[in-house]
């Protein structure tokens, strides 16, 4: 048998695994740090892109959730599990060979021959699962237009006691502040859902591309029919957290789940009727959400915030707070009375410059969740992802945008976010990464 030589096998282990899964046809988004992209592994269909890819370390991982298991570091493994939806290393030749013909790289064996004996050895592999196909980005409304369908759709949707409870017990949040953020409950009947829709489009709101927003195929109905699909939402849960940008505009909301995993996701609405065959799951009409940063200002200032007016109508933010996720955003802004950015995951930080250099903004503070320091169940120490995001962020800020960077960070057992943190009356220490110095920050 003869054996591939080992330039063939150099020339594609230098191909790295964005630029196959272009060439493979796989809708790739930048999204901070990442690629984001549709799971690669046939068997996880999934409605939104959940799966990563390292941008300068090539590692890619699915967070779609479901035990699917899909991870890698180059792009062999992800071509196997591309191809046969689970990586082994008795793949190696079949995935080598594969990744040549996609990217034109010629195959040639040890004995300086290039045509291939290849298709003669006995496959050890599985069969090839069916490729996704390459699915159309949507592009979603324009901010202003979700802001406006997403504040009255948000009026419309109740309060329900057994929440209000939670964000006064739980949160700490006043009734005033539940009032500012904008919080309301997910309707849990189907009935109620039905009659916000109808409300909204019965007043002239747009719902087509407006992320959360989607239209269902009614009960054996024909997808080719235009008047047998009717819009709902797509949610399910316990509530609704509205997410703004810098001009106070409700551009995206999350959804508090109710469940351990995940606890939240994004109001999102991705069209499936281009790979979904089940009549039943055929979605049209929405838009992904994409993982827009959070822009939080204290509540005093949300109460008067108008959409559509820069955040520094109303306050400077000179030195800007950044964490992770909406409830710390919005707790945090409270308490200390300053501006938070809220990055949807450590690795989504890519606005977050461009947005402090629109300011003017002197100095940032770092405040992720204290496992990305210290964690004793890691093998490292600590969750070595999140500390190397960390690491880049704070790089970033520094050298290309000329801004002071100092790491918050904190005893465990006083919190593990900066919200529990704060809600029980401790302060972070500050560490300056330019002089190493530590010093407590007064609140």
């Amino acid at each position: 048998m003869k054996r591939i030589s080992a330039d063939t096998i150099e020339a594609v282990r230098r191909v790295s695994v964005y630029e196959l899964a272009v060439q493979m046809g796989h809708h790739i988004k930048s999204v901070g740090n990442s690629w984001v992209t549709y799971c690669p592994n046939p068997h996880h269909v999934e409605r939104n892109p959940h799966t990563y890819i390292h941008k300068h370390k090539g590692l890619f991982r699915c967070f779609g959730g479901g035990g699917c298991g899909c991870k890698g570091g180059d792009a062999i493994t992800y071509y196997s599990w591309s191809k046969f939806g689970t990586w082994d290393p008795s793949y190696f030749l079949d995935c080598v060979v594969g990744i040549a013909e996609i990217m034109g790289i010629p195959v040639t064996y040890e004995d300086g021959m290039a045509v291939s004996d290849y298709a003669k050895r006995p496959s050890i592999s599985p069969k090839p699962a069916a490729p996704r196909p390459a699915v159309e980005n949507v592009e979603p409304q324009p901010d202003e237009v979700c802001d406006k369908v997403y504040r009255r759709f948000l009026d419309l949707c109740p309060l329900y006691e057994e929440h209000i409870q939670e964000w006064r017990m739980k949160r700490g949040y006043t009734n005033e502040e539940i009032v500012a953020i904008g919080l309301r409950s997910i309707p849990r009947e189907y009935s109620e859902i039905s009659r916000i829709v109808k409300t909204l489009l019965a007043e002239g709101y747009t719902l087509e591309r407006v992320p959360g927003f989607t239209q269902k195929l009614r009960k054996n109905g024909d997808p080719q029919n235009p008047s047998h699909w009717y819009w709902s939402i797509a949610a399910s849960g316990k509530y609704f957290i509205p997410v703004r940008n810098h001009k106070g505009q409700i551009v995206r909301m999350r959804v508090s789940t109710g469940r351990m995993d995940p606890k939240y996701m994004w109001f999102s609405s991705a069209p499936n009727i281009e790979y979904e065959s089940d009549r039943v799951k055929m979605r049209k009409g929405g838009a992904s959400s994409g993982a827009p940063l959070n822009i939080v200002p204290p509540y005093q200032v949300l109460k008067i915030w108008e959409p559509g007016d820069e955040l520094t109508y109303h306050m400077y933010p000179d030195m800007v707070v950044c964490t992770e996720g909406e409830h710390k955003s919005y707790i945090s802004s409270n308490i200390l009375q300053k501006v938070i950015i809220g990055i949807p995951g450590a690795g989504n930080y890519k606005e977050v410059i461009p947005t402090l250099k629109r300011w003017g903004t002197k100095k940032l503070a770092i405040a992720l969740d204290m496992d990305a320091l210290l964690d004793k169940t890691k093998e490292a120490g600590r969750n070595q992802q999140v500390f190397e995001h960390l690491v880049e962020f704070s790089r970033q800020t520094l050298e290309e945008a000329g801004i002071e960077v100092v790491i918050w960070c904190w005893d465990p057992k006083d919190g593990k976010g900066l919200d529990d943190l704060l809600l029980n009356r401790k302060s972070p220490i500050e560490i300056d990464l330019r002089t190493r110095t530590r010093r407590p920050v007064t609140l």
